[in-house]
């Protein structure tokens, strides 16, 4: 999942990739539009987390302009937890 701020705006841009097969495009389209316009990283992640996803690793999308650069934006890579059988 990358996430990143949209221009002259306090909402964020989220991109889903959950594979190369048609219903993973597809579940991953949906939860962009969902997660598109957010406030916070934390609502994002919050989201997933009520999805059964878990974080497993956080990197940053860096940009460098003639000599100046800085955060553009940030990759989440999750995971789904796995069902417990509660017997």
């Amino acid at each position: 999942m990358r996430v990143q701020g949209k221009a002259f705006s306090k909402k964020l841009k989220v991109d889903v990739d959950f594979g190369d097969t048609e219903e993973q495009q597809s579940a991953g389209e949906e939860y962009s539009k969902i997660l598109t316009n957010k406030r916070s990283y934390a609502a994002v992640l919050n989201h997933m987390a009520e999805n059964k996803f878990e974080l497993v690793q956080t990197l940053e999308l860096t940009e460098s302009f003639q000599g100046s650069g800085g955060t553009s934006g940030v990759v989440f890579i999750l995971k789904k937890r796995k069902e417990q059988n509660i017997q």
